[in-house]
């Protein structure tokens, strides 16, 4: 009875402080950010977007510190390969749960650049002001499309693909690490039955967007984060996370060299797309294993 008090009061004190965290520094961004896009000369424009994108660093450093509150001592963290706070990354990751996003940032915080991910459009104004905050940083906002949109509108496919596109170069203006959930969503075991996925921890990784980043961006890139993250809990929502309640949080990455191998024209290459999405269903071959490996822990 006594943990479970301590538990809520621990959850209430560590919502409320993340809570502060993200509306302090999304004001500030606004500010920010909004100047730099008001100013006129590219040059100058450039250092001022500079300086905000060190904003979502310092966010993410006092995040660190305020998750450690209710999960000190349960974080498992082992990775290979250098990591440049200067270079272009794109990270690779499986998705099982919200807290996904504020756990892998505050592993790679100042080791890796920014981490800019594709948001729903729908979240500008769901979360206004750290939805416009994010977009005035330039985290690239994309509608999604169900399968049978695209079928009635084959257009959606292509405007996917050039949204991509675009937010690619606009990656090159700056050091970034694109962050990719190849899944698309989270997992969970009724979403693995209905589409008959292969893997008893996994869902089936989309290689599309995966694909496109690295061919754009190829001759940027220093290297593809292939990224595990497990939670050993029986529900590993964000209340029971910021409670306490979860027993141990894996993460495991390695840095993977983009080779010429995995750059090619994804959409209209048909041998190049099967031997892409060998490589990717291989890792997530090995990541099915790892977290099978980490559950029988």
């Amino acid at each position: 009875m006594l943990n479970n008090i301590i538990s809520f009061f621990r959850g209430c004190i560590a919502t409320l402080l993340l809570v502060l965290n993200m509306l302090v520094f999304a004001i500030i961004i606004l500010i920010v950010a909004g100047i730099a896009w008001l100013i006129p000369f590219p040059k100058l424009r450039h250092h001022a977007m500079s300086a905000a994108l060190v904003l979502p660093v310092w966010w993410m450093f006092f995040n660190k510190y305020i998750l450690m509150f209710s999960t000190f001592g349960k974080w498992d963290v082992q990775g290979s390969g250098k990591l440049n706070r200067k270079g272009w990354y794109i990270l690779i990751a499986n998705h099982e749960s919200w807290i996904d996003i504020p756990v892998l940032g505050s592993v790679f915080n100042r080791k890796i650049p920014v981490i800019k991910f594709f948001m729903k459009k729908a979240l500008m104004w769901q979360l206004p002001i750290a939805g416009i905050g994010c977009y005035l940083l330039g985290y690239p906002l994309m509608a999604r499309h169900t399968r049978s949109e695209i079928r009635k509108r084959p257009e959606l496919k292509n405007k996917d693909i050039e949204t991509t596109k675009q937010a690619c170069e606009k990656f090159k203006a700056f050091p970034t690490t694109f962050m990719n959930f190849a899944e698309g969503t989270r997992f969970n075991t009724e979403k693995r039955d209905r589409q008959n996925s292969p893997y008893k921890h996994l869902l089936k990784p989309k290689s599309g967007g995966i694909a496109i980043v690295l061919n754009e961006m190829q001759d940027k890139l220093d290297g593809i984060i292939n990224t595990t993250i497990h939670y050993d809990a029986k529900d590993n929502s964000l209340w029971r996370f910021l409670c306490g309640k979860i027993n141990k949080i894996y993460v495991r990455y390695e840095v993977l060299p983009v080779t010429e191998a995995l750059t090619g024209n994804y959409h209209e290459d048909r041998n190049f797309r099967k031997q892409f999405q060998g490589w990717l269903n291989t890792l997530w071959d090995e990541k099915d294993q790892m977290i099978e490996a980490f559950k029988k822990q």
